[in-house]
């Protein structure tokens, strides 16, 4: 069995990160639980003891980062990031002597700055949707990395906030953005990836009963669900510019999800509508989420080392592909949201995934998730 992970915590409250001493535990969220959901803010909690001995004080907007410490895995990397953001919330409960003082920490992702960036009759240009968001970011001053945008946003002159924005951007291009950093403590991004695609690496996941893969991890826990948010037979696209398009298979009982988006002919808002409409028409139940730990992790098969695949997924665990091998069938999936609980004897890792099925036009002339010759109609 592998040993436990060293969580670390460390906020920047001028210019020089400072480690938060005696961390007793992290609670994180990144992501989405679904894919039909929109992404909102990533969360973490800190639980820290003994306030007293504190050298500096962590207080409301710091900048706070959490990563594993974890020396001679990867050469030259000592430090795998977690979480990225802002402190919101410092709370302490003294107990009658010092020992017993406990201090919560609540932290919000980055995305709260996107949340925080008001946007004043803003203009939008018409363009494909990675520009766009590169466009929102440049307005507001935030990193953004942004890669395989297909579908084109309609210009649009636009008043709220940039996350809203982005959202929307988001739905109308069904793509994935994630909080990150290329390297420990570097320059934060927000990473958005369009729907034809997803990041290269696939992780994969085993209960001994599918053919081993070097890369594999051990799962306790697996969950499969009904297709009750998975199943729509009407689907209507709204774009702010041109008028609204249904597809339906015209069935009852009447299934619907409206979504609304930028799109910028009524032609791509209907075959926006049947292309979800034809992701989402299975009523099979599909792999949900699957949970595991550290501690549980053997060295790989083939060489006898440590199984890194761990740490990749702390650090970028949105939008990689997977592989869940479950009693002889091999699920494959990707990853929509990542929850992670941390104390210092274990961490358990929730994984939020969609299936193969509803992801089956993501990325088109694909083996796995490419259905070809389906609506492929300028979507």
């Amino acid at each position: 069995m592998a040993d436990a992970f060293e969580w670390r915590v460390t906020f920047k409250p001028s210019t020089t990160w400072v480690d938060l001493p005696n961390v007793n535990g992290v609670s994180i969220f990144r992501g989405r639980r679904q894919q039909i959901d929109d992404y909102s803010i990533d969360t973490m909690v800190v639980s820290n003891l003994f306030p007293g001995d504190w050298t500096t004080v962590p207080k409301l907007g710091d900048p706070v980062v959490a990563y594993v410490h974890k020396p001679g895995i990867v050469i030259g990397v000592d430090d795998f990031d977690a979480f990225w953001g802002r402190i919101r919330d410092v709370k302490i409960d003294y107990g009658i002597v010092p020992n017993e003082d406990r201090v919560t920490i609540e932290c919000e992702g980055l995305q709260a700055d996107w949340g925080r960036a008001q946007l004043n009759a803003f203009v939008l240009a018409q363009d494909k949707t990675d520009e766009q968001i590169l466009d929102v970011s440049t307005a507001v001053g935030l990193n953004v990395a942004q890669f395989f945008g297909r579908s084109i946003g309609s210009g649009i002159t636009y008043t709220g906030n940039a996350m809203n924005l982005a959202n929307e951007i988001t739905r109308t291009e069904e793509a994935r953005f994630f909080a990150g950093s290329p390297s420990h403590l570097g320059t934060q991004y927000l990473y958005w990836f369009g729907r034809n695609t997803t990041q290269q690496a696939t992780q994969y996941f085993s209960d001994g009963t599918v053919t081993n893969q070097p890369l594999q991890l051990r799962y306790d826990g697996i969950q499969f669900r009904s297709s009750a948010d998975n199943y729509y037979n009407s689907v209507t696209i709204t774009p702010q510019s041109v008028a609204a398009q249904t597809a339906t298979l015209g069935v009852t009982p009447v299934y619907g999800w409206n979504k609304d988006t930028l799109d910028y002919t009524t032609a791509q808002a209907a075959d926006h509508a049947q292309w979800v409409l034809n992701n989402f028409q299975t009523k099979d139940s599909q792999l949900q989420e699957i949970t595991f730990t550290e501690i549980q992790q053997i060295p790989r098969y083939d060489t006898a080392q440590y199984n890194g695949a761990i740490l990749d997924l702390l650090t970028s665990a949105v939008a990689y592909r997977a592989q869940v091998g479950f009693r002889g069938t091999v699920y494959r999936t990707i990853i929509e949201g990542i929850a992670i609980t941390a104390t210092p004897g274990v961490t358990r890792i929730t994984l939020y995934m969609s299936g193969e099925d509803t992801n089956a036009y993501l990325i088109l002339n694909d083996t796995t998730y490419g259905t070809l010759n389906n609506n492929k109609l300028g979507y």
